[in-house]
């Protein structure tokens, strides 16, 4: 942990003497910023025993900067590239979050609509769409954030009700397909189906889906400054995990955010606000995405973590600006209390967020 900030510390210290002006200053400053970045961002990699990761900064709505370090294969030495496939965790989370935003502008979901109507998943009968959402669910509902997985993917239900389909079928034909995400797959259990799962999906699109998690990243574990292999989490999907994706994918989706073509600049503006518990405080997550503010602009992100692969997505909305990490194994977010709700915690984030300041 000590090598990692003082890494960070460098990272920092060097992107100091870089002109100010982020990403607006001209090619030139920006190839230089991102030269700086790629560099420190391969060291803090090396020291949290990551193999492999995929990079990819977004500005405008374009990638500006996309990079693999490592290997995607340690044993068998194939690198990392910004098109492989990881399980990207509980980024998922977000997908489920655009889901159901969408139902509410297509008037088939009331956010404030008791979980209940849907599933008998969360203990807190009161407890509502809107609060399992926010993170705010447990008894009495609405009064305290905790962040909780398992209670999220109780959201299932929710919009399988509202889109009147499974779950990954939906997620496909509303975003994945839609913004020609190729990549990406709706369940790693895809690569060898069920006849009733094969059934949901025509056979060039299953075959699609196959190709691509032929070049999944094997999982390991971080040891320090080692890794080990280990094993690949579930291979389902639900409203909480089970996406797999590339950077590159993930990249279109960013972009689809900020053009309003998944959700209305208003819908979109509700999930990045913070939610207000009763007492009045405000937690740091809004509807399926962390939010905080940070030097008075908005930081929205989210974070994904199995014990064998890793996943962070930081957006500046206010700079049109977004980072995306891809990592075979935890230790992008592992050793740093990300579910607290402030993204600062983690390195990979404030070497990113220091090069726009």
């Amino acid at each position: 942990m000590l090598r990692i900030a003082t890494l960070i510390a460098c990272v920092l210290t060097v992107a100091a003497g870089i002109p100010l002006g982020a990403f607006q200053a001209g090619p030139a400053a920006l190839d230089q910023r991102l030269a700086l970045f790629a560099r420190y961002l391969d060291g803090l990699r090396v020291q949290a025993g990551i193999p492999g990761l995929s990079a990819a900064v977004v500005v405008d709505r374009r990638i500006v900067w996309e990079q693999g370090f490592g290997y995607q294969d340690a044993e068998a030495r194939v690198a990392a590239t910004p098109g492989t496939p990881y399980p990207v965790a509980s980024l998922t989370k977000t997908f489920a979050s655009t889901l159901l935003l969408q139902c509410v502008e297509a008037g088939r979901l009331d956010l404030d609509a008791p979980m209940r109507q849907y599933t008998s998943a969360v203990p807190d009968p009161s407890a509502t769409v809107r609060q399992v959402l926010s993170m705010t669910s447990d008894a009495p509902a609405g009064s305290a954030y905790r962040y909780d997985g398992d209670r999220y993917a109780a959201l299932t239900s929710v919009v399988e009700a509202c889109t009147g389909r499974p779950f990954r079928v939906a997620l496909a034909s509303q975003i994945l397909d839609r913004l020609g995400m190729s990549d990406s797959v709706p369940g790693h259990d895809l690569a060898d189906p069920t006849p009733a799962l094969a059934s949901l999906f025509a056979s060039t699109t299953l075959e699609r889906y196959r190709q691509a998690l032929t070049r999944l990243a094997k999982p390991y574990r971080s040891l320090g400054r080692r890794f080990e292999p280990a094993d690949y989490p579930p291979r389902g999907i639900n409203a909480a995990a089970g996406l797999v994706s590339t950077v590159r994918d993930l990249a279109r989706y960013d972009a689809a955010l900020d053009d309003h073509v998944l959700l209305e600049g208003q819908t979109q503006r509700l999930a990045w606000t913070p939610f207000s518990l009763r007492d009045g405080r405000r937690g740091p997550y809004g509807l399926g995405w962390f939010t905080q503010s940070i030097g008075g602009e908005s930081v929205v992100w989210h974070y994904g973590l199995w014990p064998s692969f890793s996943s962070l997505i930081v957006k500046r909305p206010d700079r049109g600006a977004t980072l995306i990490l891809l990592a075979n194994a935890d230790g992008l977010n592992a050793r740093f209390p990300m579910a607290e709700g402030d993204v600062r915690v983690s390195p990979f984030a404030r070497a990113f967020l220091s090069l726009l300041d």
